[in-house]
């Protein structure tokens, strides 16, 4: 039993209304705070001059208090339907699902939005948690290993909040078929569209390291682009050419697979195997979902071999990677499974990075995603140090060797501190703030390594400058919606 001198048992004890109710007054003190700037906002922000709409006598007809008692009856009822029937995931002697209490202040953070009613999809619509929605995509940036800002060889990050992981993940599926098929459309676009102008001497680098005139690129070269080189290319085209990214992006519109769909590209440049992802076998069903419906086909959501630990057998996926070299099978990603969702095992995440490396020097490339729709928040119990030497140093070494944990009694294997470390090397990253971020159903989140993969599933080519506030809802599965995250990552 913690002492009660701990504090960190005491700030613990801050955050939750606790398994008997403890802090139930402080809970209800703070929505009467609420409902207080509530009211103020109603009664005297807008046009305080107009008489009431619902004035008192209204209030006192026979029919107003009827309706009133009804609704507080069954509020009544279904209260304690609730308490009787749910599962009490509030208390730490419940531990079947990984689903936990939730904190005060993102069930607090939630009410109070929910009375407002923003929609992130137009900021006109949202003036408030829009700038909230994108500090916190920035905090996760953070917690997760990724620059916010533009640095020497680093990007800045960036992510944003979705209904929950599955649809993150099915984002970045979309993300991964576009930046595939990207180079395509670009060639087609150079070749006989209106960027014909570049066609004699526009060079990109190979995935081998080699420069060569990006019309000499063979369809496997094109589809084995390294994600920066691609990111980069619009940005090549308009430093060279002096042209702006809108003009790139009608040049593209009709090339482009958002347009014309993958298969019509596949026919134009003779593609007859398809494009795999690669990930393990304990991958959550949000993946052969998500290839479905993305297209891509849930039998080429190729699953993986795991070893005795669950986590991804890592001789499997490089004999898999040898197999497609090998027959010119190009893969969109390989996933790394960050916390499973039945073993809570870890992917080593740092080793496929090293096993992308010597790949790319043969020729193929591909996008690492993590998974880390459960797994992702446990970065928080690594040392901001260690991850401030990470980022200065290789990201890959480095890791301290040492089997003592960094919290008593629940430490991190050493194995999995580096794969948490090494998720700062991910392309994009799947995290779900309803899980192990103590957040209310829904709430899901993606990040992005380079801010400019959003604009892969966007109709806008992918270079765009870092301005001021933007409209959330271009981007992404979702036209949009707002939740308690914003309260509760300010914390």
């Amino acid at each position: 039993m913690t002492t009660i001198n701990n504090k960190a048992h005491q700030a613990i004890c801050s955050y939750f209304i606790g398994p008997k109710g403890a802090n139930i007054d402080e809970f209800k003190n703070n929505i009467h705070r609420i409902l207080k700037h509530v009211r103020t906002a109603r009664e005297k922000t807008f046009y305080a001059e107009d008489e009431a709409f619902i004035p008192e006598e209204i209030k006192k007809t026979e029919e107003f208090q009827r309706l009133t008692k009804n609704f507080g009856n069954a509020i009544d009822e279904a209260a304690k339907l609730l308490g009787e029937h749910s599962v009490p995931f509030w208390t730490p002697r419940y531990e079947a699902h990984m689903t936990t209490d939730v904190s005060m202040v993102s069930l607090l953070g939630y009410f109070m939005t929910m009375i407002y009613n923003p929609n992130n999809v137009a900021t006109e619509a949202s003036p408030f948690s829009t700038a909230a929605e994108i500090l916190v995509g920035e905090q996760l940036c953070r917690l997760l290993g990724y620059e916010t800002k533009h640095v020497a060889g680093s990007p800045a990050g960036w992510g944003h909040i979705t209904c929950d992981g599955t649809v993150a993940n099915l984002e970045s599926i979309w993300v991964a078929r576009n930046l595939k098929f990207y180079p395509l459309s670009l060639y087609l676009a150079i070749k006989v569209g209106n960027l014909r102008f570049a066609a004699k001497d526009f060079e990109v680098e190979t995935c081998t390291g080699a420069r060569k005139r990006y019309l000499d690129l063979s369809t496997w070269e094109l589809l084995n682009l390294r994600v920066e080189t691609v990111l980069d290319l619009a940005k090549q085209l308009s430093d060279k050419y002096d042209i702006s990214p809108t003009y790139i992006e009608d040049a593209l519109s009709e090339f482009n697979v958002q347009t014309v769909g993958k298969d019509a590209l596949e026919r134009e440049f003779g593609i007859k195997d398809p494009i795999r992802y690669m990930l393990s076998n304990t991958r959550h069903y949000s993946w052969p979902k998500g290839g479905a419906i993305a297209g891509i086909g849930s039998q080429n959501m190729f699953g993986i071999k795991v070893d005795a630990e669950a986590r991804v057998d890592l001789t499997d996926l490089v004999a898999n990677l040898e197999r497609c070299l090998k027959n010119g099978q190009a893969v969109y990603a390989v996933v790394a499974v960050m916390g499973s969702t039945e073993e809570g095992a870890v992917d080593r995440l740092s080793e496929i990075l090293r096993i992308r490396q010597r790949f790319q020097k043969k020729g193929l490339s591909f996008l690492v995603h993590a998974d880390a729709a459960w797994g992702g928040y446990f970065a928080s119990m690594l040392p901001r140090k260690l991850m401030a030497r990470a980022a200065k140093a290789d990201p890959l070494e480095g890791i301290e060797k040492s089997d003592e944990g960094f919290v008593p009694g629940l430490s991190l294997k050493v194995e999995s501190q580096e794969d948490l470390l090494a998720l700062r090397c991910a392309d994009s990253i799947t995290i779900d703030p309803h899980k192990a971020g103590y957040i209310p159903y829904p709430a899901g989140s993606l990040v992005y390594r380079d801010e400019r993969m959003k604009n892969l599933v966007t109709w806008t080519s992918p270079y765009i400058g870092r301005g001021s506030l933007t409209n959330i809802g271009i981007y992404g599965v979702e036209g949009r919606q707002v939740s308690s995250i914003s309260l509760w990552k300010r914390q």
